[in-house]
């Protein structure tokens, strides 16, 4: 999509505050199209000596969120690492900003800037912006060189490819899952309606939600048919998208994307199947754990959340196809290496272990996140997970099975994403709440975004 450095610039612009804060000192005010996900990085010079498996000891710090229980659920990942790298010593610090959002992605931003940034971490957000600032370190002659180790073939070719930019390999997943729908069994019952199923379309999920949503005699809902999608992979379901795969130019004006947002908009302001506003507010009835929600939109990570419900039974299903069919939008918990590690070899050792198929049931195992690697969705500890109310198995195999069968991709990388994506967030506001048409949001979004595209 867009050139990197030409050999030799790289340390330049890897070690340049100036680049890398412009590249993306807009980040921590732009609200994200999901949650999910990524970084990558044109730029890597050749391999630099430092440690590893074989040589001498080296010392790797290493970067995640950490907070919740990933501080927990990362201990045996890294136990197992230090009994097999004796020689390599990890330094964990948990960033301490609770989860992947814009305070990680600030300090992140803040420590490469100052030249401290950690050896090996993983980001969910802002893939294309990460990577034209230069950070990250090519990952391809490593993974050759470890090819034995690595297993790249293990992993689901959707996650491998949202690592890329211009064929060159600049992260390895960690975990990921595409959206589903996350479906209170009990109301669907009480309708006598069936469940959405891998041939529900737009129209089957608009007509459903109509049963599902009540309201009062004064119009205030009491139930809701489903949550808000994310708007993304609404466009993509209509032949639609935000900009085009070069970057070069705005596609959300086009016929396409404005059916998928006109679609959106009346199930708010039209059907009120979904939340307005004041009702997006009301987390009595926007929670999803609260029983008053038909459906809600997520990753296979909510079970993070879902698993202490105990009113109501649930199970889990694919997102509805639209006009052009079933395109969810992945999100990538990408593992990456900073270009200016002084270890680069140590360093991937750690980030191939974390992301081995070891690393990964060491720590997910632990929790709900979605595998990157298809050995692993196979084994028993993911596939037949339950908990107290869950309906199936399905609140597993619905992802994976989406990502199988071709209908999951990773949002298309950008140099100005993070722009784009705040202007473009900025606008859906008036989609929500009917201030303006679908046709005049976007046509905003063009006016104010056409000034970060790619020349």
């Amino acid at each position: 999509m867009f050139a990197g450095p030409r050999r030799g610039e790289e340390t330049n612009m890897a070690m340049s505050r100036r680049a890398l804060v412009r590249a993306l000192a807009s980040v921590t005010a732009a609200g994200m199209v999901l949650p999910a996900v990524a970084c990558a990085t044109p730029g890597a010079g050749p391999q630099e000596s430092g440690g590893g498996a074989g040589g001498q000891p080296a010392k790797i710090a290493v970067m995640f969120p950490g907070g919740g229980s990933e501080d927990d659920d990362f201990k045996p990942v890294f136990e197992a690492f230090a009994q097999k790298f004796p020689k390599i010593s990890t330094e964990w610090t948990p960033g301490g900003t609770g989860g992947y959002n814009d305070a990680y992605t600030e300090k992140l931003t803040s420590l490469f800037a100052a030249g401290s940034g950690p050896d090996v971490f993983k980001t969910t957000q802002n893939f294309g912006s990460f990577a034209a600032s230069g950070i990250y370190r090519q990952l391809d002659d490593h993974i050759k060189k470890q090819a034995a180790d690595v297993k790249l073939d293990d992993f689901f070719p959707a996650h491998v490819a949202g690592g890329k930019i211009k064929g060159k390999q600049y992260t390895l997943p960690h975990d990921g899952a595409p959206q589903g729908l996350w479906i209170n069994t009990d109301l669907f019952q009480r309708e006598g309606l069936p469940l959405p199923s891998w041939d529900t379309t737009w129209q089957q999920f608009l007509d459903a939600s109509l049963r599902l949503t009540k309201r009062d005699g004064g119009g205030m809902a009491t139930q809701l048919g489903f949550g808000r999608p994310g708007w993304l992979f609404w466009l993509w379901g209509a032949g639609g998208d935000l900009y085009s795969e070069d970057g070069t130019k705005l596609l959300i004006d086009q016929p396409a994307s404005i059916e998928a947002l006109t679609w959106l908009q009346d199930s708010v302001q039209k059907h009120r199947v979904s939340h307005n506003p004041q009702e997006q507010g009301d987390m009595t009835l926007s929670d999803f754990r609260n029983g008053r929600l038909a459906m809600s939109f997520g990753a296979r990570g909510g079970l993070g959340n879902f698993r202490a419900i105990d009113s109501f039974t649930y199970d889990a299903a694919p997102i509805p196809k639209g006009p052009k069919g079933r395109v969810a939008q992945l999100g990538l918990g990408h593992t990456s290496i900073w270009s200016s590690s002084k270890a680069p070899d140590a360093a991937f050792s750690v980030l191939s272990f974390i992301c081995s198929p070891d690393g990964q049931r060491l720590k997910i195992s632990r929790g709900y996140a979605h595998p990157s690697r298809k050995s692993l969705v196979e084994q028993d500890w993911f596939k037949e997970f339950k908990t107290p109310r869950s309906a199936s198995n399905k609140i597993n195999t619905v992802w994976p099975e989406t990502i199988r069968r071709g209908e999951a991709r990773a949002a298309t990388p950008h140099p100005r994403e993070a722009d784009i994506n705040r202007v473009a967030n900025a606008q859906m506001g008036a989609l929500w709440s009917g201030a303006k048409t679908p046709r005049e949001i976007a046509q905003a979004i063009v006016i104010e975004a056409s000034q970060f595209l790619v020349k």
